[in-house]
C-alpha cells in the first residue's frame, strides 16, 4: 500500500512540474546598479543597444533562441526582447518561454551591466541625447546572443546561459568593435525559478567582469 501511495505521490509531481514547464514563465534580473566613485572626468554615450539575435522555430541545440507555441512569426518585437531562455522537460524537448518581467528587457540588463562596467572604471554613462556632452564618446552595442538553456542529466542537471555583445566606439573612431562574452553555468536538481533566476544572475555578473577587462583600454583603440 505505501509502495501505491508513494507512486501515485511522485505522479502527481511529475504531472505537476510538467504543466508548469509547457507554460510561459516570467522572471526578472536584478542588475548590480553600480556607483560611479572616482570619476575620470569622462562620459560614455551608449547611443544605441540593438537585439541583433536570430530565433529559430526548430533549433538543432537548445542553445539557439526559439519561442514555444509557434510565436516565432507572430511574436512582438517588446515581446521578442524580452525572451531569454526555453523551458525543456528530462529528455531535453522544448516547452513553455521564460520572459523578462514587464518593464525588462535584454537591451535594458546589457545598459545597467554595461554602465555598472564603465562606472567601475571612473566614466559617467547616459543613453539619451539630450544628457550627452559634447565631447561624450559614443558607443552602439548589438546583442548578438542572451540566451539561458537546460541541459539534462542523469543526476544532475545543468542551466547554461552566454551572453555575447558587439561594442562599437564611433566617435572617437575605434578600427575594431570590441567582443564581450559571458557564461555561466548552475548544477542542479530540478529547473524551478530559484535556479534559472541564480543561472542568469551568475551570467550577468560574468559578464560585468568581462566587461570591465574588454573596454579597461578601449579608448587607446588596440
Amino acid at each position: 500500500m505505501k509502495k501505491v501511495l508513494n507512486f501515485f505521490v511522485l505522479l502527481v509531481v511529475i504531472i505537476n512540474l510538467t504543466g508548469c514547464a509547457t507554460n510561459r514563465g516570467y522572471l526578472g534580473i536584478q542588475v548590480p546598479a553600480g556607483i560611479l566613485t572616482n570619476s575620470n572626468g569622462k562620459q560614455v554615450y551608449i547611443r544605441s543597444i540593438t537585439d541583433s539575435r536570430i530565433f529559430q522555430e526548430k533549433p538543432k541545440s537548445a542553445d539557439i533562441p526559439s519561442l514555444g507555441f509557434g510565436e516565432l512569426n507572430k511574436i512582438t518585437p517588446e515581446m521578442k526582447s524580452r525572451a531569454i531562455a526555453r523551458k525543456r522537460n528530462t529528455y531535453g524537448k522544448a516547452l513553455g518561454d521564460i520572459i523578462l518581467e514587464e518593464g525588462q528587457s535584454v537591451q535594458s540588463v546589457i545598459y545597467e551591466a554595461t554602465r555598472n562596467s564603465l562606472y567601475s572604471l571612473g566614466y559617467d554613462v547616459v543613453n539619451n541625447d539630450k544628457e550627452a556632452k559634447s565631447d561624450a564618446i559614443i558607443m552602439d552595442i548589438s546583442i548578438d546572443k542572451f540566451w539561458a538553456w537546460f541541459m539534462p542529466g542523469f543526476w544532475t542537471l545543468s542551466l547554461k546561459s552566454e551572453i555575447t555583445t558587439t561594442n562599437t566606439v564611433t566617435v572617437p573612431k575605434r578600427d575594431k568593435p570590441i567582443i564581450i562574452t559571458a557564461s555561466s553555468r548552475n548544477l542542479c536538481q530540478v529547473a524551478n525559478e530559484a535556479n534559472w533566476k541564480k543561472t542568469l544572475r551568475l551570467v550577468v555578473d560574468d559578464f560585468i567582469e568581462k566587461a570591465k577587462l574588454e573596454l579597461k583600454d578601449f579608448e587607446a583603440n588596440k
